[in-house]
C-alpha cells in the first residue's frame, strides 16, 4: 500500500508539472495599437484575426455613416436599398483588406460627423473634405480623392460668373458642405441669401424651378448636372482650389485610423483603386 502511494504522489506531482509549463506557453497575439501604415511599395495588412476586437463597435463588423444621395460617390437604390458609388467601392476594399463586413446607414450629411464623434458608427465616407476645423472633432484618414473643388452652377443665360457675382444672389448648397461654407465667407454675402438643402439634388432642382440664383457644390458632384442636362444648367465658375476627400473617424479610436490607412496604401499600390477610379469617373 505505501508503495502504491508513492507512485500516485510522483503521477500526480508530473501531471502538474505539465498543466503549469503548457498555461505559461500559451501564445498572446500583438495588440492592434501597434499598427503602423507602410509605404505603398511595402505595404501589408493587419490580418483579418486582428481586425476585430476594440477596433469597431461590433467584432467582425465595420459601420459606416454616408449621405447617400451625392452622386457619383454615393448613391442608394431605393427598391433593393444597395448603396453604390465611388466611395462604396473603395470602402468594400477596405473591408476586406481589414477582413470586416461593411454596413452602411443613410444619414444626414451635417450631422454624420458630430455621430462618429458621439461613438455612434466606427467611421463615415461621404466626399468629406479635409479641413484643419473638421480635425479638431475626429480623425482623418489619408487623402483618397484629390477634387477639383468647389462650382458655380446657375442657370443657362445668368449674369453669375465668379464668387463676387454671387454677392446679392440667392445661392443653395447642401448643409454642412464645403460649398455652403465658403458661400457663406464671401465678402459682402448677405447670410439670409443662402439656402441649405439636405441633398445637392435638392438644390439643383430648387435652381431649375428658379427658387435659387446658383447652386455651390463639389465640381465632381456639380458636373453631370450641367453635362447631362446642357439646356436646365450651366457652368459658372470655380469657387474654391483643390481638395481632398478623406474618411471619417473617432480621435479615439487611432487603431482603427491606422489599419484604414493601410488598407488604402495597399488597394493604391495593387492596382485596385485606379479601376475603381476609372470605373466612375473615366
Amino acid at each position: 500500500m505505501k508503495k502504491l502511494s508513492a507512485i500516485s504522489i510522483i503521477a500526480i506531482a508530473l501531471m502538474t508539472l505539465v498543466l503549469v509549463v503548457s498555461g505559461c506557453t500559451t501564445p498572446t497575439a500583438t495588440p492592434v495599437a501597434n499598427v503602423t501604415a507602410t509605404p505603398a511599395a511595402n505595404v501589408t495588412v493587419t490580418p483579418a484575426a486582428n481586425a476585430t476586437g476594440n477596433m469597431t463597435m461590433t467584432p467582425g463588423v465595420l459601420s459606416v455613416a454616408t449621405e447617400a444621395h451625392y452622386p457619383p460617390f454615393e448613391n442608394i437604390n431605393t427598391t433593393t436599398g444597395e448603396f453604390y458609388g465611388f466611395d462604396i467601392d473603395l470602402m468594400n476594399e477596405i473591408g476586406k483588406e481589414l477582413g470586416l463586413e461593411v454596413k452602411y446607414t443613410d444619414h444626414a450629411f451635417d450631422t454624420i460627423i458630430p455621430a462618429v464623434q458621439a461613438g455612434k458608427f466606427d467611421c463615415a465616407i461621404s466626399a468629406f473634405t479635409i479641413r484643419p476645423d473638421r480635425q479638431q472633432s475626429v480623425d482623418f484618414s489619408d487623402w483618397y480623392y484629390e477634387s477639383a473643388g468647389q462650382a458655380i452652377v446657375t442657370k443657362p443665360g445668368s449674369t453669375i460668373k465668379n464668387s463676387s457675382d454671387l454677392v446679392g444672389k440667392v445661392v443653395g448648397a447642401q448643409a454642412g458642405t464645403v460649398g455652403f461654407d465658403a458661400v457663406k465667407a464671401i465678402e459682402g454675402m448677405p447670410e439670409d441669401k443662402v439656402k441649405s438643402y439636405a441633398t445637392m439634388n435638392e438644390a439643383f432642382m430648387a435652381l431649375k424651378k428658379g427658387e435659387v440664383e446658383a447652386v455651390v457644390g463639389d465640381y465632381p458632384v456639380c458636373e453631370p448636372y450641367y453635362r447631362d442636362t446642357p439646356g436646365d444648367y450651366s457652368l459658372a465658375g470655380p469657387l474654391s482650389e483643390t481638395e481632398y476627400f478623406g474618411i471619417v473617424i473617432n480621435k479615439e479610436n487611432k487603431e482603427l485610423t491606422a489599419a484604414i490607412n493601410q488598407a488604402l496604401a495597399k488597394i493604391k499600390a495593387d492596382g485596385r483603386y485606379q479601376t475603381i477610379y476609372d470605373r466612375w469617373f473615366a
